[in-house]
């Protein structure tokens, strides 16, 4: 099922789903639909959402519906909304929002409009109540459909980081230290992705798990598991690291590391296989 706020897959039919909810909040590059070319302030920045996406993720986590998990994700880029922030991550003076990092993007890190309109405080609050909400609404149904039918959930925040952040970080995990999901499945995830050649590191600074999982990792008192999972996206590209940002700028795609690519989709596909009974084991029928 897709809309404009959206992207609902769910395993197909005849396949008992397994209970494992698979986010993808950096999903697409799509810009609002009353945003024109016109609308930004320098021409290049038309592609400047591709470099805020989260490159080549649906290569890797999109089609695990078919391996049993159900699959959420958004096709705006999180220039307009960032799904993964607080809520109420934004400055705002006057009535007008201000804001280079957060739940919506108005300017660059050094501080150039990305627009050549104000964004009014009123705006954004109508974009979040059609794009933020929903997303959030649907991870809490969701959510709770499957821990209604299996007493538990696992809830996998799906993310390709940037290379010029990860720097040289092949695979992180992220539970908040440990207070969003148990260690046997962050211990398992990282075995699994060893065991196929790649480097993992656990809650590495600016990594350690964003919104969507402080929200929702609740192994304690609610029985749902919270984790996040970050790729860099170094891995999937031939593109160097160096030549990423200045590829983006030019409005061009980098070329795709398709052995990579199928090494690192063969370990998400054993993640879905193993984690179920990883959870069983935690949580044993009374």
């Amino acid at each position: 099922m897709t809309s404009d706020r959206l992207i609902l897959k769910r395993p197909r039919s005849g396949l008992a789903p397994l209970p494992i909810l698979v986010s993808i909040p950096h999903y697409d590059t799509e810009a609002l639909p009353q945003i024109g070319d016109e609308d930004y302030s320098e021409p290049w920045f038309r592609t400047f959402a591709y470099g805020f996406a989260d490159t080549f993720v649906g290569d890797l986590y999109s089609d695990l519906h078919h391996h049993g998990a159900t699959v959420l994700a958004t096709p705006i880029s999180r220039i307009f909304v960032d799904l993964n922030r607080r809520r109420a991550d934004f400055q705002q003076e006057n009535g007008i929002v201000r804001s280079t990092r957060g739940v919506v993007r108005t300017h660059t890190i050094r501080d150039t409009p990305i627009f050549t309109h104000d964004l009014r405080s009123d705006e954004l609050e109508e974009r979040l109540v059609h794009f933020y909400d929903p997303y959030y609404a649907m991870l809490d149904q969701l959510l709770r459909q499957i821990r209604t039918t299996h007493g538990y959930a696992l809830l996998l925040d799906a993310h390709t980081g940037s290379p010029r952040r990860m720097l040289d970080y092949q695979v992180i995990i992220g539970t908040r230290h440990g207070a969003t999901s148990h260690d046997a499945i962050g211990g398992m995830i990282d075995t699994i992705f060893t065991q196929h050649g790649f480097e993992v590191h656990h809650n590495i600074s600016g990594y350690a798990g964003g919104n969507i999982v402080r929200t929702y990792g609740q192994p304690e008192t609610e029985s749902i598991h919270a984790l996040q999972l970050e790729i860099n996206a170094s891995l999937l590209m031939t593109t160097p690291r160096q030549e990423f940002i200045a590829q983006i700028s030019r409005g061009e795609t980098p070329s795709k590391n398709h052995e990579n690519i199928a090494r690192l989709r063969a370990c998400l596909q054993e993640v879905i296989t193993v984690l179920p009974n990883v959870l069983m084991t935690l949580h044993p029928s009374p």
